[in-house]
C-alpha cells in the first residue's frame, strides 16, 4: 500500500529550486556574500537577462535569495548563512565535475586552495587554520561538531580577535563546515567570519579575480598566517602557489 508523506519540511521543494542548473549556477555564483545584478548572473549561468529575472524570482520568493536597492539597480544575495551552509554541505555530497578545459581545471585547483564560503574562508587554508586552532587548543572536535573554547582562544586571541569582541546576536561563535575539498572542517560562525575579515584588512588575502569566490594569500600573508597559526611549510606551499 503506497503512502504519502505530509508531515514535516519538504525537502524535495527545496531541491526543486536548486535542481535547475541556472538556478543552481546562479546561488553558487553568490556563495560569497557577493550582490550580483541580474544581468550578471545571468551572464555566470549562461542564460538571458528574462530567464534569470524568473529563476531569481523564485529563489527569492521561496528565501534562497534576496535583495538589496541602490539607485535605481537591484542587486541578488544569498539571504543569510543558513543557505550558504546547506549549499557547502550539498557541495560535499555532490559528485564533482570533471574540468572540460585547461582555465576550468585551473580555477578548480584554485578554489580547492581557498576560496569563500558565504563570509568565512573554506579550501586547504581554511581548514589548514581550523586544525592549527584545534592543535592549540582554542577549538574541539567532539560528536563530528566543531566547538570553541572561549578560555584557551581568548589566552591567545588569533589575530587579536576575542571571543566577546564578536560574541552578539544568535549567531554561534563558531561551527564546523565540513569542507567538500578534504571532508574536513574549516571554521564558520562568528569567529570564522572575523578572522576571514581581518586577514583581509591585513593584506594577507584578496580575491584572485573581481566577483569571484577564489582567494589568494600576498606574499604578506603567507609569512602572517604561518607565524600567526604555525602552519608548515610543505602545506602553506600547497595553500600558495598557483
Amino acid at each position: 500500500m503506497s503512502r504519502t508523506v505530509v508531515d514535516g519540511p519538504d525537502i524535495a521543494f527545496v531541491a526543486a529550486l536548486l535542481g535547475d542548473a541556472s538556478r543552481a549556477a546562479m546561488v553558487t555564483a553568490l556563495m560569497d556574500d557577493l550582490r550580483l545584478p541580474a544581468s550578471e548572473l545571468a551572464r555566470l549561468a549562461g542564460v538571458s537577462k528574462s530567464t534569470a529575472s524568473e529563476h531569481l524570482g523564485r529563489l527569492v520568493d521561496n528565501g534562497l535569495l534576496a535583495t538589496e536597492r541602490c539607485g535605481r539597480h537591484t542587486y541578488y544575495r544569498i539571504s543569510g548563512p543558513l543557505v550558504g551552509r546547506a549549499l557547502e554541505t550539498l557541495a560535499v555530497l555532490a559528485p564533482q565535475r570533471a574540468p572540460n578545459s585547461l582555465r576550468s581545471a585551473r580555477r578548480q585547483d584554485e578554489l580547492a586552495r581557498a576560496r569563500l564560503c558565504y563570509d568565512h574562508l573554506a579550501g586547504r587554508l581554511g581548514v589548514a587554520i581550523a586544525d592549527a586552532l584545534r592543535q592549540r587548543g582554542a577549538l574541539r572536535e567532539e560528536d563530528g561538531a566543531l566547538h570553541v573554547d572561549p578560555g584557551a582562544w581568548d589566552a591567545d586571541p588569533p589575530l587579536g580577535i576575542t571571543c566577546d569582541a564578536v560574541r552578539a546576536g544568535r549567531r554561534p561563535l563558531a561551527r564546523g563546515c565540513v569542507d567538500w575539498t578534504v571532508r574536513r572542517h574549516h571554521l564558520a560562525g562568528a569567529l570564522g567570519a572575523a578572522l576571514t575579515q581581518r586577514m583581509f584588512e591585513l593584506g594577507w588575502i584578496r580575491r584572485r579575480r573581481d566577483k569571484e569566490r577564489a582567494i589568494a594569500l600576498t606574499e604578506t600573508g603567507v609569512e602572517g598566517v604561518t607565524d600567526a597559526f604555525g602552519i608548515g611549510e610543505a602545506l602553506m606551499a600547497s595553500v600558495a602557489s598557483g
